[in-house]
């Protein structure tokens, strides 16, 4: 399950669960967390469509050893 939480004070962490706590993850900036929001959904598109036996094609972008995908075409039913 995924969850998006937005809030700018660190103070209201303390009232979600410590087990919850662990998987936060915080960004420097609102656009930082929008990028990876966006990557969360590009992958869970990706796995549904190989899962559905679609061909689709994969653009990646590496650069300073991180990688990210930047764009996702379906090509049809194989």
């Amino acid at each position: 399950m995924e969850m998006v939480f937005c809030d700018q004070d660190e103070k209201n962490r303390a009232h979600i669960l410590k087990w919850l706590r662990l998987s936060i993850r915080m960004y420097g900036s609102f656009e930082k967390s929008l990028d990876e929001l966006r990557s969360f959904f590009r992958e869970v598109n990706i796995k549904n469509g190989f899962a559905e036996g679609k061909d689709l094609v994969v653009s990646v972008m590496s650069a300073m050893e991180e990688e990210q995908i930047c764009a996702l075409k379906d090509i049809g039913p194989k």
